[in-house]
């Protein structure tokens, strides 16, 4: 018999926290960014610990927070 694949959860604090932000991967070399959902996808929550994602409303609030 075949195992299940354990279901990925998230305490569900964290898992808002998560989901009030966008989420992406660096630009890859045709300029473009690949979307992450760390709140439903492991392998996303595990680059999101790693500190390979970054979240956009994050960068907009260091951005205007240095004056432009």
């Amino acid at each position: 018999m075949a195992q299940k694949k354990k279901k990925f959860r998230l305490p569900r604090k964290t898992k808002k926290r998560l989901e009030k932000d966008f989420y992406t991967y660096p630009k890859d070399d045709k300029n473009f960014y690949l979307v992450a959902w760390p709140s439903k996808n492991e392998e996303d929550y595990i680059a999101y610990k790693k500190g390979l994602l970054t979240g956009l409303k994050e960068e907009l609030r260091r951005t205007y927070k240095n004056g432009w």
